[in-house]
């Protein structure tokens, strides 16, 4: 995923499936604040109590929140770290959220809270390999990129081993 790395694994592509879910979370909350400012029952449970706070407090909170959902998805395609991390943060986050919610709306609520546990799972896991460093070090990356600049051909294993090349 990282440009200027030019090198990438299948784990970039779970951490590219993560910014796409966290732009649609985001997208989903932003529906869920405007719902909470413009639809005075949205937020109700069953029992006529209404969550937490007022709906206006819950639409501002669910807008901003959808906000930098998708900022931080749109950060995450380009690679960066901060994006990662603050990811990782805001589906936690929105997990925490949407336990206060499953009185209201149960199955929304665990239909988004599985897509934040997606979230979380291809962020947290193999950070490293989506960014090209999978199994080695810097050094071995730097000769086997040097080879392939090169047109030496020399492969990993070769490296690794100090074997002559066949």
């Amino acid at each position: 995923m990282n440009s200027k790395m030019g090198r990438s694994s299948a784990w970039s592509g779970w951490v590219a499936f993560a910014a796409c879910t966290l732009l649609v979370l985001g997208v989903l909350n932003l529906f869920q604040g405007f719902a909470a400012l413009f639809e005075d029952g949205y937020f109700v449970t069953a029992s006529g109590q209404l969550l937490v706070w007022s709906y206006d407090t819950w639409g501002v909170i669910l807008l901003i929140f959808g906000g930098l959902q998708l900022f931080v998805g749109m950060g995450l395609l380009t690679g960066a770290t901060w994006a990662r991390v603050v990811g990782t943060a805001l589906a936690m986050l929105n997990i925490i959220g949407q336990i206060g919610f499953l009185a209201a709306h149960p199955v929304w609520s665990v239909v988004v809270i599985a897509l934040d546990v997606v979230v979380l799972f291809a962020l947290t896991v193999r950070w490293g390999a989506a960014q090209g460093y999978s199994d080695e070090s810097v050094s071995e990356w730097r000769a086997r990129d040097e080879a392939q600049r090169t047109g030496t051909g020399a492969h990993r294993r070769d490296i690794d081993r100090d074997e002559p090349m066949a």
